[in-house]
């Protein structure tokens, strides 16, 4: 065992470049990981009545599914790269008497070793990180409580307990393809990549591509935010699906574009790039994934946002009614509302908000924070009348909620906490626990949130409630603007109270956009790592090329037309992949209509889809052609 270790750390130092880029992302892993856990181990210290902790459990476990996600594929993606490029030694080794067991227990070794030294380092930065993170989070509205400093430790614990299953599995299924034949044949065969892959791998791949589309079909059966987020997922199923099953489609597609480019006419240059994608279909699969999946998290997620925001936009719109909306600088006062009431033929009806947290499980076995959810309650008159505010009923009617200890629910709320008309719900508010009767279902829960209760229902329950908009019925709209100018009250139409409701939700939007980019920051560095790993690993090959004959234009004109292709694929993989999440997150929250797309933010990440690997290839191939062992062939001229 002693010896395997120091074969292990040899094998590291040996490989050091290959090893550090592999460091890279696996701290750059770890620090995204550790950052999400802290913001979750700071939620679960808040104590059982912090609102505040509630919010952040739920920001940290909505956010570490998506990065989670993420992490696996471009930290499997690099590691299987980084020593599939050593098959030819791994082969020798079986050559000269190794078994495969020995073999599998020095790439466990190797792999352990760097993992045990990057992720806890970049776990450690990653802490850092999510301090960076508290103006951002505040702005937002949300408040990071103090952490122990005892529970510091467990984010990084847990950051690298997810790395080293991660890695290792990676690491035994590149190390597999040499082991699973002969040593003779392992010799020869690492030369030239096999472009079948197993019966398992091809299930697999079958699997996961049925499991995306079913998934991105979810919004059918369960429409609202619930349905959209899950069929946001399915990107990453279908991409994962393409990377199990990435050389059999690579060599099927340009086994047809290489008989298309064929011909008298095609240069020399673009069939030996042809040759050299369709030849090495695997190396191809390992660059394209982070970029893809590059490509599919940020559209998916920016698509997702606008999707969200069109259809809160529209469900205010219809859900008021009313002629203006009356609303305040730093809320309403009695006396404002005594102002409004004064004014004569309007109509005035009150909208206030509570803030309150709803049981979601009845056993706190786990602790209280994971039992109980964060939500808003929009408090209204029970007689309001639904030419003024219109929730959208599907059940019950908002007289209903007259009666004490009466709530509706909105479609999202009544299947994401389970309850049913005429069931029970409990809630509470200001450390008070409430138990109401669910008597009406309504369909507008992004606009009016996920909880209505009335004025008198609330009275007799003892929670205290102060408007923050006033809904006037007038058929005189200018004169109440008139009468109401000079009182610092914001007096809009339905259009700009919507589009100013709109507005003060941008901080939430920034937070969001903040989070995509810590994601498309990390897709990103993987993939270019990806690409500079796959292509320093070419070395002997260019300079095969040079020593037969191929000038140094020649060697940057298939290197460049392979980056291109390279490009290309992985911007096909994710474009196909994000297109059923995208049409059941719009057909989930927007019904059938045009898929949201943003299309500034998918335009940016195209692009950069399509140069990454074209500047990393031509800037790692220039390098290596400087060096001396590339710098005594032929000049290109």
């Amino acid at each position: 065992m002693t010896g395997m270790w120091f074969l292990a750390r040899r094998g590291v130092r040996a490989h050091r470049g290959s090893m550090v880029a592999t460091s890279l992302v696996l701290g750059l892993a770890a620090a995204l990981l550790s950052m999400t856990g802290w913001l979750l181990v700071a939620g679960l210290s808040a104590g059982a009545d912090d609102a505040h902790g509630f919010e952040l459990v739920a920001l940290s476990t909505s956010f570490a599914g998506t990065a989670l996600s993420l992490v696996v594929l471009v930290v499997a993606a690099t590691v299987t790269l980084a020593l599939r490029q050593r098959r030819r030694e791994l082969a020798l080794l079986r050559a000269v008497g190794a078994t495969g067991r020995q073999v599998r227990r020095l790439v466990d070794g190797e792999v352990l070793t760097v993992t045990l030294v990057a992720a806890p380092v970049g776990a450690t930065a990653g802490i850092a990180l999510a301090w960076f993170l508290r103006p951002v989070l505040e702005d937002a509205g949300f408040v990071v409580p103090h952490v122990d400093p005892l529970l510091a430790p467990l984010p990084v614990l847990g950051a690298t307990l997810l790395l080293v299953p991660t890695a290792l599995g990676a690491a035994r299924i590149a190390a597999r393809e040499s082991l699973r034949l002969s040593p003779t044949a392992a010799v020869g065969d690492s030369r030239v990549e096999s472009r079948e892959v197993g019966r398992v791998r091809r299930t697999a791949a079958l699997v996961l591509a049925l499991g995306g589309v079913v998934v991105a079909c979810t919004p059918v059966l369960i429409p609202g935010t619930m349905g959209a987020a899950t069929a946001a997922t399915s990107a990453f199923l279908l991409v994962a699906a393409a990377a199990l099953a990435g050389p059999v489609l690579v060599a099927w597609t340009f086994d047809r574009v290489s008989g298309l480019g064929s011909g008298g006419r095609t240069s020399a240059t673009t069939r030996l790039a042809l040759a050299n994608v369709r030849g090495f279909s695997r190396r191809l699969t390992t660059v394209v994934v982070p970029l893809a999946l590059m490509l599919a998290v940020g559209t998916v997620q920016t698509s997702v946002n606008q999707a969200v925001t069109l259809a809160t936009d529209q469900q205010l719109t219809q859900a008021v009614g009313a002629d203006l909306v009356v609303t305040g600088p730093a809320g309403l006062t009695p006396a404002d509302v005594a102002t409004v009431g004064a004014l004569d033929d309007v109509t005035v009806t009150p909208l206030s908000a509570v803030p309150a947290q709803v049981r979601t499980e009845e056993d706190e076995t786990f602790g209280s924070a994971l039992s109980w959810e964060s939500t808003g309650m929009r408090v209204l008159p029970a007689a309001t009348s639904p030419d003024v505010l219109d929730p959208g009923m599907v059940d019950g009617s908002l007289a209903d909620l007259a009666e004490p200890g009466t709530v509706a629910v909105s479609t999202d709320a009544r299947f994401e906490l389970g309850v049913r008309l005429g069931g029970t719900l409990t809630w509470r508010h200001d450390g008070t626990v409430h138990t109401s009767r669910v008597v009406a279902v309504y369909d507008r829960g992004l606009a009016l949130g996920p909880l209505l209760a009335s004025d008198e229902a609330l009275r007799e329950a003892g929670v205290t409630t102060t408007p923050d908009a006033l809904l006037l019925g007038t058929r005189a709209p200018k004169s109440v603007v008139g009468a109401l100018a000079g009182t610092g009250l914001l007096v809009q139409d339905v259009d700009a109270y919507v589009q100013a409701v709109a507005d003060a939700s941008a901080a939430g939007t920034r937070l969001s956009s903040v989070l995509v980019l810590l994601l498309l920051a990390f897709a990103g560095i993987g993939a270019a790592n990806a690409v500079v790993l796959a292509t320093a690993g070419r070395r002997s090959e260019l300079l095969l090329l040079r020593r037969t004959g191929a000038t140094r234009r020649q060697l940057l004109g298939t290197t460049f037309l392979e980056a291109v292709v390279t490009g290309a694929s992985a911007w096909t993989i994710g474009a196909l992949a994000v297109l059923p999440a995208v049409l059941g997150a719009t057909f989930g929250l927007l019904g059938p209509a045009l898929p949201a797309v943003d299309l500034a933010t998918t335009g940016l990440l195209s692009a950069a889809v399509l140069a990454i690997p074209v500047v990393c290839t031509l800037a790692t191939v220039a390098r290596a052609q400087r060096s001396d062992s590339l710098a005594g062939g032929r000049d290109d001229s």
